[in-house]
């Protein structure tokens, strides 16, 4: 009779632990829905969800268009305008060669000198030789007056004075072709030469390099060439932030067959030769002036399709999506295009909304986002 009593109260305990541990799993799945609901209420918070009204709150700010000159940038360099290899125009050894290179040098200023060698003794023989000619001229004449001499006298006295005056003058350059001379105002880049040495006729004995003014080159892509003007004005940005205005001078008319990309060429005044060749440079040549909106590029999204844009919100807090083009950027943000003059852009939550929606406005009243 024991063991009956034992067993009916060891079935009573068993079913008393299986009625509690039910009541404590749905204690906890209470628990849990709980938890579930207060992550999905902070969720909604940070999109500062209206509960009562079931709208979103966004912050919007009131634009509206402003002029804005539109720019094509290239990347270049700056480079002389002119280089030119002087060359001897004789065979002969230096007897002069006292300009340093790096200085500055005036057209037809002489950097070098060639000696003479046996040129001034050809010259003082080939002027008394003209001097000869010439009375041998007047002779044929003063006979032919008298009727003493024929044409052909003069004729062949002319001839031989031509020829004796040919060659003065040749002699005479090739003295004048022992100074060699700068071709134009410039910097004597390159001296290759020294007292002593001989060279030949067409060897390169210095360089001179012109750099007023000095030109900023780049290479424009097949899409902005057609933007770019021969005359108009540019302005350049070099490395250590100086700024310089100048215009453009040359547009190429092919393309680079490697880079599909057209030379340009910019010209800016270097009267006090401070610029240098082969500094990197940015060119701004101004293309057209057009409105445009200066936005946060927080504030940029993207539809459905990927085109890059606005979320708008009209008075009545309706959403609408609007396709934007950056034309330019700034320390303050983006400046952008193809807006109506007057739009009020959604800055914060813009994410959260799609066109359709109607949202509550918090209008921002402080500095530019």
């Amino acid at each position: 009779m024991r063991a009956p009593l034992l067993l009916a109260v060891g079935l009573a305990i068993l079913i008393g632990v299986w009625i509690y541990s039910g009541q404590l799993s749905n204690h906890d799945g209470l628990i849990a829905e709980s938890e579930k609901s207060e992550v999905k209420e902070s969720t909604s918070e940070t999109v500062s969800r209206n509960i009562s009204e079931g709208l979103i709150t966004v912050r919007t700010k009131l634009l509206i268009a402003e002029l804005y000159d539109r720019f094509v940038v290239v990347r270049g360099r700056t480079e002389s305008v002119r280089s030119v290899h002087v060359r001897a125009e004789l065979d002969g050894r230096i007897i002069e060669s006292n300009i340093q290179r790096g200085s500055y040098v005036k057209q037809g200023q002489v950097i070098a000198k060639l000696d003479k060698s046996n040129r001034e003794k050809r010259i003082a023989e080939a002027e008394a030789t003209v001097k000869q000619r010439k009375l041998e001229h007047e002779a044929a004449l003063e006979l032919n007056r008298k009727g003493h001499g024929g044409s052909l006298k003069i004729a062949e006295a002319i001839t031989l004075l031509k020829k004796a005056q040919a060659i003065a003058s040749q002699i005479e350059k090739e003295i004048e072709a022992t100074n060699i001379r700068a071709p134009f105002d410039g910097v004597l880049e390159e001296r290759h030469i020294e007292i002593g040495d001989y060279v030949m006729e067409g060897q390169r004995l210095a360089t001179v390099v012109d750099q007023n003014p000095i030109l900023v080159v780049g290479q424009v892509s097949e899409r902005d060439v057609d933007k770019i003007i021969n005359g108009a004005s540019g302005e350049v940005k070099l490395i250590d932030g100086k700024v310089l205005n100048g215009h453009i001078r040359y547009v190429a008319s092919q393309a680079d067959a490697a880079t599909r990309t057209f030379r340009i060429e910019l010209e800016v005044p270097n009267n006090d030769h401070s610029l240098r060749s082969g500094v990197s440079a940015e060119i701004h040549v101004k293309t057209s002036t057009s409105p445009a909106h200066l936005v946060s590029a927080a504030a940029l999204t993207l539809d459905e399709n990927g085109v890059i844009g606005v979320r708008l919100v009209n008075p009545q807090g309706l959403v609408t999506f609007h396709e934007a083009e950056i034309v330019g950027e700034s320390s303050e943000g983006v400046w952008l295009s193809g807006l109506p003059d007057k739009v009020n852009i959604i800055t914060v939550g813009q994410e959260y909304v799609r066109d359709g929606d109607v949202v509550r406005i918090d209008i921002e009243t402080d500095s530019p986002t």
